[in-house]
């Protein structure tokens, strides 16, 4: 039989130490495995939470391109701008010609001048003629004075009866015969004279159409293409030489007083964005955000311009965004002539959730909710 001494511990004493302190390193790693995993869960629910207090959108600078293009089929003999250039409304772009319409321009000028060169010849005519009238007019009222003397002499010999009065008669005769020519005569020179009237005015007018075909180039098949509103050439499609027809779109003009933004939004975000209020806005060519005010929510996306609706309808996104209009505020200047259309923007908000599991720790955090935390809808 064995003994033991009486200052060592028992064995068993030994035993329940060990045991003891397993079990509370045990329960240090069970506690600390569960603040890790606790602190990890709070960690993550806070940076869920933070990223869903944000919001943030893409979109593009939206302008109202307006296409240019001519009123017929058209050959450019000249540009006047260059693309991107500013133009003022009513500025010439560019100058075409119309060869058919100038061909048939050329001909009935042609024409014209034919014609005047006859009227002025017809003219010319009728006056010579009035003339040589006036002149015959002249020797027959000569004559008719000679014969009136005659017969006022035979007249007064009749009555002594010195002649007979056979003699009397064709002397009478004669008279009336030359009073007759002479009143023809004098017919002839108004005639003449009508006849120079009406030629004179004909030929006025064929050189006041000939003035008027002259002073209207596009009746000469030439024409300006005008700027049917002030901005900027965008989408160019002009070239000196080139034959275009009606339906060619060769200009779009960008007015940057137009121009507005529209950011696509997680369709759970747009109702934190509310109608009228103003948020910062970043373009690409600003170096800081300017101002931008939220006008409204697009109900379809028929509504919007045909391009981004082509490519939402393309790309199968209309149930993933919500497109949110955005109009500028108070730009100056120098930022409004800064402005491209299809310009990259994007936004930055900061805003609390108010709706689900989020919108219910939002509360217990900001019981008071902002005007800008109420729905849009």
């Amino acid at each position: 039989m064995r003994f033991q001494k009486s200052n060592e511990p028992a064995v068993t004493d030994k035993i329940s130490d060990v045991g003891g302190g397993l079990r509370r390193a045990y329960q240090r790693r069970t506690a600390r495995r569960w603040i890790v995993v606790v602190t990890i869960i709070v960690a993550a629910f806070a940076l869920a939470f933070a990223d869903r207090c944000w919001i943030n959108a893409d979109g593009i600078v939206v302008g109202q391109l307006t296409p240019v293009s001519p009123i017929s089929q058209v050959r450019i003999t000249q540009l006047r701008v260059k693309c991107l250039d500013y133009v003022s409304d009513g500025q010439a772009i560019a100058d075409m010609r119309n060869d058919i319409t100038a061909e048939s321009g050329q001909q009935e000028l042609q024409q014209l001048e034919i014609e005047l060169a006859q009227a002025r010849e017809e003219a010319a005519v009728a006056d010579q003629e009035a003339g040589e009238a006036a002149k015959y007019h002249d020797a027959q009222a000569a004559v008719s004075a000679q014969l009136q003397t005659v017969y006022d002499a035979e007249n007064a010999l009749l009555k002594k009866k010195y002649v007979s009065e056979l003699v009397w008669e064709k002397s009478k005769a004669d008279v009336i015969k030359a009073d007759a020519d002479t009143e023809a005569a004098q017919f002839a020179i108004a005639s003449k004279q009508e006849d120079s009237k009406r030629a004179t005015l004909e030929a006025n007018l064929l050189d006041a159409r000939i003035s008027s075909l002259k002073a209207s180039p596009e009746l000469m098949g030439d024409y300006q293409l005008l700027s049917p509103k002030s901005g900027y050439l965008t989408q160019c499609n002009a070239f000196q030489g080139q034959i275009v027809n009606p339906d060619s779109v060769l200009y779009q003009i960008f007015n940057p007083t137009d121009a507005f933004v529209i950011v696509f939004v997680d369709p759970s975000d747009a109702n934190r964005l509310v109608p009228g209020e103003e948020i910062p806005v970043k373009m690409t060519g600003f170096p800081k955000p300017v101002t931008a005010r939220v006008n409204g929510f697009y109900p379809e996306y028929s509504g919007l311009p045909a391009a981004l609706t082509r490519y939402f309808w393309e790309e199968e996104k209309w149930s993933q965004f919500e497109p949110v209009r955005l109009d500028f505020v108070d730009l100056n200047d120098s930022e409004q002539k800064a402005i491209r259309a299809s310009a990259e923007a994007s936004i930055s908000l900061w805003r609390l959730p108010n709706k689900g599991l989020f919108g219910w720790v939002a509360h217990l955090v900001a019981p008071t909710k902002s005007p800008q935390d109420v729905s849009h809808g």
